[in-house]
């Protein structure tokens, strides 16, 4: 699976590195440039281009990824918001700097400086433990952090991000005190893990895959409402009556505040295509991720509703 994944990518990567390079000869066809707020290598970086290579065909002209890490993705987006309005300046995104970073420190930003034009894919954020922890399911997990307040820890992805905020909006609603561990993202996660530096993994699937099938890690519950196919074993939020604290990992692209609705049509049309074709379902899978196309006021109405959510943690935590 992994070389899989890696030959994928490493295509992707090709693929529209040489569009940069056609330079003139492409200038027939106006570039949409897709603004990345990560570094190179990333699961955000490498679902973004692999949709756009499939994309591409599909909206009348090339692609450009372009990465502009740092800050937790909101210097990038800051370019973004601040481009030209013509929809041919994107951003390609992930919680961090739209629901999450904002919750706890001052962005250039607000909401209401970027339109949601799409999103791609969503993926559950997963609960691990040893193999020898006293539960095989989500609900017995539940019981035993509750029974134990402060007991157990988490490894999250940084204090204040994505999988600690997810995390406690499980918990929190539960009466569960675990103590989060904070780690540079889901790859430190893990080792922190596999070294019993942590009682619990939190974080995406894919680091934790490999782990879990060899028999060194126990995954008992996703963060979202229904199970996943990597794991059906593990319980989902519906499976302990949390639905409604459902957080994904979800990708999804943005436009600055005043693009063109035929524009922003155009883009939506075009990346939905995408998650329909043979390459991209084929990566999904391999990674954990779900295509999962939201459009219009649905996907505004989901980034608001987790705004408003994370906002309430983050104050709860004494984050902000």
């Amino acid at each position: 699976m992994r070389h899989t994944i890696i030959e994928q990518f490493a295509k992707s990567l090709l693929f529209i590195g040489a569009i940069s390079l056609l330079g003139g000869s492409a200038s027939a066809q106006t570039v949409t440039k897709l603004i990345v707020p990560t570094a190179p290598g990333g699961g955000t970086d490498a679902l973004f281009r692999v949709a756009s290579k499939d994309a591409q065909r599909f909206i009348g002209g090339p692609i450009s990824i372009q990465n502009v890490p740092g800050a937790g993705g909101t210097i990038g987006l800051a370019q973004v918001v601040n481009s030209a309005p013509d929809g041919y300046t994107l951003a390609g995104v992930w919680p961090s700097p739209v629901t999450v970073v904002p919750q706890t420190s001052k962005v250039p930003y607000t909401p209401s400086d970027y339109i949601p034009v799409v999103q791609l894919s969503t993926a559950p954020y997963i609960f691990c433990v040893h193999p020898d922890f006293p539960a095989n399911d989500g609900k017995s997990f539940m019981e035993e952090l509750r029974k134990n307040p402060k007991k157990y820890t988490y490894g999250t992805d940084g204090l204040g991000g994505p999988a600690q905020l997810a995390t406690e909006r499980i918990f929190r609603p539960q009466n569960i005190q675990a103590v989060d561990v904070p780690y540079k993202g889901a790859g430190e996660t893990i080792i922190g893990f596999l070294s019993n530096q942590i009682d619990i993994y939190v974080g995406s699937i894919p680091p934790v895959i490999q782990h879990a099938n060899v028999g060194k890690a126990k995954c008992l519950l996703v963060s979202s409402a229904n199970r996943n196919a990597q794991f059906p074993n593990a319980s989902s939020l519906k499976d302990i009556g949390l639905a409604k604290e459902e957080t994904l990992l979800w990708r999804v692209v943005l436009a600055p505040k005043g693009t063109k609705p035929e524009r922003i049509n155009q883009i939506a049309k075009a990346y939905t295509q995408a998650m329909k074709e043979p390459d991209t379902l084929r990566y999904l899978d391999e990674v954990g991720e779900s295509s999962a196309v939201l459009t219009g006021k649905e996907l505004q109405n989901k980034l608001d509703q987790e705004y408003a959510a994370f906002s309430q943690i983050a104050k709860s935590l004494n984050l902000r």
